[in-house]
């Protein structure tokens, strides 16, 4: 039997409540999720003789991770306040995953909880432009593969406005705003919001999770350098916005990513903070040249 479809979440999520702090959930047989697209690629051995890293970075972020179980226990142990609407959101999609493609299955499933401003603006916008309607797209006429991407987008992400009271309940996630533009002018509103997600579906947005501290590093390197040309070996920040480059599998040209390393928490004395971290590397052909700070080829 399937457990990954939209109404088996909903019912382990119904069946949730049942378990408090001093119950012991039942555990589920660690598998493969189920349609996961992405695996590990730094230790593919086509990056050993045919292609080389142009440009690698790396970012840690802070976040608290909890489990299915955890839906209906009260903060800051559990996610109490936003348990009924998760149970309606998670009924439209399949679970998206554990960490590294890996699913726990019912109730020791891994859901992550971030401040919405410690998420890089460009993973925000991916997100917001993904729960626009067609009708609301900046990009006018929609294609039915256009309405597909942005279907598939729906839900990963749940953001959510922040409890103002301890007892508070939320009932439903933060609409976005129809332009990106108008977007833009209502960031300081961020600070208000929390986002939650499963581990998968960090591994589709991996490269927008570094490409602000790519661009903020290029920035500095030219002006220490005194070139202003923002060439060099750093990752450029416009290329890692470009989720085109980005594959599961290695090529010339393309862009490789992963979640290299998470902490666990400590649960057993009620503790939910942790860390991932996310490494990018952009590709190029074995042998070929790197363009230096100085604008010199470096072989």
């Amino acid at each position: 039997m399937k457990v990954d479809s939209g109404l088996a979440a909903a019912q382990l999520l119904s069946v949730a409540a049942a378990f408090g702090a001093h119950n012991e959930p039942p555990k589920g047989v660690v598998g493969p999720t189920e349609n996961f697209l992405w695996a590990e690629p730094f230790h593919d051995h086509r990056l050993v003789n045919k292609l080389q890293p142009a440009c690698s970075i790396e970012r840690t972020f802070a976040a608290h991770e909890f489990q299915l179980h955890d839906l209906y226990e009260h903060a800051p142990a559990g996610l109490w306040a936003f348990g009924d609407a998760l149970k309606t959101i998670f009924s439209g999609r399949p679970y998206p995953g554990g960490w590294d493609g890996l699913d726990p299955h019912m109730y020791e499933r891994p859901l992550l909880y971030m401040n919405y401003t410690d998420m890089p603006v460009a993973v925000r916008e991916w997100i917001e432009e993904g729960e626009r309607t067609p009708e609301d797209a900046d990009d006018g006429e929609q294609s039915e593969d256009d309405k597909k991407t942005r279907a598939a987008r729906k839900n990963l992400f749940a953001v959510f406005e922040r409890p103002t009271e301890p007892l508070a309940k939320v009932a439903k996630t933060v609409t976005p705003p129809k332009t990106a533009a108008k977007a833009a002018l209502l960031r300081p509103l961020d600070a208000k919001r929390v986002v939650i997600f499963a581990p998968g579906a960090l591994y589709g947005t991996l490269p927008l999770w570094v490409a602000e501290a790519a661009g903020a590093a290029g920035a500095a390197e030219s002006k220490a350098d005194g070139s202003g040309s923002g060439n060099g070996s750093r990752c450029d920040g416009k290329v890692l916005r470009n989720l085109g480059l980005y594959a599961p599998k290695p090529k010339d040209g393309g862009v490789i990513a992963w979640v290299t390393e998470h902490t666990e928490p400590a649960r057993s004395k009620g503790e939910r903070a942790m860390t991932f971290t996310v490494k990018v590397q952009t590709l190029q052909a074995a042998g070929a040249a790197k363009i230096g700070g100085d604008g010199r080829d470096e072989l």
